[in-house]
């Protein structure tokens, strides 16, 4: 198990810093669109794996394996990201980070449909007290508003197919991050993303780099350093441990969000959303609990 702890320490620091990019980047929702902020997301963020990366021996890649990392790429970070800004701009931070914390879920369902992953009641069970946080969220929350409105009903239909998304792309990367290194390969797939997210905006007319104030070009260089350390802590992770066991630690990011919420807008978190991190948080423990002897 101790053998294990690195890469347990790397998936909780990606679910601590996906928390708190969200809330950075709800704070610039409104002075840029979601193609400029993911453009800006993760050209920063490959800029800052291309130091270690010049420095490392590249692994001779099949051309095959190269596309495919390529087009995961794209997946994991323009339309994820396209996606989950699109939520931003329209539901909370804290909301946001808690549905994409079920990401276990979906994870593994996938897995367990594909026979990657073996059929586990321990693990149900976790990712069961999870959904069932996002349930009190969604029922106790909005619910208790009257139900979502059509711009909150359009960020929560797009926040859950970017869980989608990065529930398939996780299983995906499982078999490429076995057989290359994790700083390369995280490289090559974040600048297929950057290309590809620096022609949709040039298709949409949407600039690749907005006005933002000196407060505001923080917190975007804050997005673009977590995103860079948090996925080379993704793939590190995922090439030691189950895809479903790494994304389950997604549930830390509510937290985040909510502790930098307050501190930031002091705004306390709703008795649903704190019941819900509650869920989260327990389903979690229960997911990653070794197994008795």
């Amino acid at each position: 198990m101790q053998a294990r702890h690195p890469a347990l320490w790397a998936a909780a620091t990606t679910g601590m810093l996906v928390g708190a990019a969200m809330v950075s980047t709800s704070v610039l929702s409104p002075a840029a669109s979601p193609a400029s902020l993911a453009f800006l997301r993760y050209a920063i963020g490959l800029a800052i794996l291309a130091g270690p990366a010049l420095f490392v021996t590249w692994p001779r890649y099949r051309a095959g394996d190269a596309l495919a990392i390529a087009l995961l790429g794209v997946a994991q970070f323009a339309v994820l990201i396209l996606l989950l800004n699109h939520a931003l701009a329209r539901l909370p931070a804290s909301t946001c980070a808690l549905v994409f914390a079920t990401m276990p879920l979906f994870t593994w369902c996938l897995a367990a449909l594909s026979r990657r992953e073996a059929f586990s009641t321990r693990r149900l069970a976790g990712l069961a007290l999870a959904v069932g946080g996002v349930v009190v969220l969604l029922t106790g929350g909005a619910g208790a508003a009257g139900g979502l409105d059509l711009r909150a009903g359009s960020g929560m239909a797009a926040l859950l197919a970017a869980t989608l998304v990065g529930a398939a792309t996780s299983i995906l990367y499982g078999p490429y991050m076995r057989r290359y290194p994790a700083l390369p390969t995280s490289s090559l797939a974040m600048a297929a993303a950057v290309l590809f997210l620096a022609l949709y905006c040039s298709w949409q007319g949407q600039p690749l780099w907005p006005v933002f104030s000196g407060l505001q070009w923080g917190h975007m260089l804050f997005i673009g350093l977590s995103s860079g350390l948090g996925y080379f802590c993704l793939l590190w992770a995922l090439g030691r441990l189950e895809a479903s066991l790494v994304i389950a630690f997604q549930a830390l990011g509510p937290v985040t969000a909510a502790l930098l919420e307050l501190v930031l807008h002091q705004r306390l978190p709703s008795p649903a959303l704190l019941a819900a991190i509650a869920l989260v948080l327990a389903g979690l423990v229960v997911s990653t609990r070794a197994p008795a002897a």
